[in-house]
C-alpha cells in the first residue's frame, strides 16, 4: 500500500513545483546539474592544462568560472571547454590568473554566501529558490532567473549590504526578456580559437528548451 500511495505523492509534489516555479523548470535544473559535472570532468582530464582550481556553476544555461589558474592559457582553455556543453548558452569566465585561495579566504566567501542567502530567503518579494549565489574573493556573483526587474535590484541590494561584499556582479535573467546574444556557434569558435575543441559526456548533452539570457553581466559595488 505504501508503494502505491509513493507515486502520487511524489506527482502532486512535481506538478506543486511547477506551479510555484514557473520561471525555473525542473528540466532545465537537471540539464544545468549535468552540464557543470560533464563540464568539471572534462577540465580535469585536459592533458597539459591546470584546471583542477577552477569552480563550475551553471545556472539557466549560463556557465559561472570563477578560481585561479598558473596561466592565461589554462583560462582560456576552461571557457573553451565550457562552451563544449550543449546545455550551456552563455560562459561567465571569472577565473584569474595566479596562486590559489587560501582556507582563510574560501572560509570567509562561505560565510558571505550563506549571508546573502539569508536575506533573500528573509525577504518575501524575491523569490530566493530561483536565485543561485556564488561568491569568490569578496565578490558575489548571482545567477538564476527573476520575475521583474524590480526583484533583481531588491536581490542586488540586498547582496551589496552583506558586510565583507566588495562588489555584486549579476548574470541574472529577467523573464520575460529577450535575448541579445550572438549565435552560440559563433561564440564557441571565438572562446576556442586555435584550440582543438574537446568533446564532453555524451549523457550530458542532451538539453531541455528554455528560455534565452540577457548578454554581459550587471556590476554593483
Amino acid at each position: 500500500m505504501i508503494r502505491l500511495l509513493c507515486l502520487p505523492v511524489l506527482l502532486a509534489a512535481l506538478t506543486a513545483c511547477s506551479t510555484v516555479l514557473p520561471e525555473r523548470s525542473i528540466g532545465r535544473s537537471f540539464d544545468d546539474t549535468n552540464a557543470s559535472v560533464a563540464i568539471k570532468s572534462a577540465m580535469l582530464r585536459e592533458e597539459g592544462f591546470a584546471l583542477g582550481g577552477v569552480d563550475v556553476e551553471v545556472t539557466e544555461g549560463i556557465a559561472l568560472l570563477t578560481g585561479r589558474v598558473p596561466r592565461e592559457d589554462d583560462r582560456l582553455m576552461a571557457e573553451c571547454i565550457a562552451w563544449s556543453s550543449v546545455a550551456v548558452r552563455n560562459v561567465a569566465n571569472e577565473l584569474e590568473v595566479g596562486p590559489g585561495q587560501g582556507f582563510r579566504d574560501r572560509a570567509r566567501d562561505g560565510q558571505i554566501t550563506a549571508r546573502v542567502n539569508a536575506r533573500l530567503v528573509s525577504d518575501r518579494n524575491v523569490r530566493s529558490i530561483n536565485f543561485n549565489v556564488e561568491t569568490r574573493d569578496g565578490r558575489v556573483y548571482l545567477l538564476g532567473v527573476a520575475r521583474n526587474r524590480g526583484e533583481l535590484e531588491r536581490a542586488t541590494t540586498h547582496a551589496s549590504l552583506v558586510d565583507g561584499v566588495d562588489e555584486v556582479i549579476s548574470y541574472v535573467r529577467v523573464a520575460g526578456m529577450p535575448s541579445n546574444l550572438p549565435a552560440r556557434g559563433e561564440r564557441r569558435a571565438e572562446a576556442c580559437a586555435g584550440q582543438a575543441m574537446p568533446g564532453l559526456d555524451p549523457l550530458a548533452q542532451t538539453p531541455n528548451s528554455g528560455p534565452q539570457l540577457l548578454g554581459g553581466p550587471e556590476t554593483s559595488q
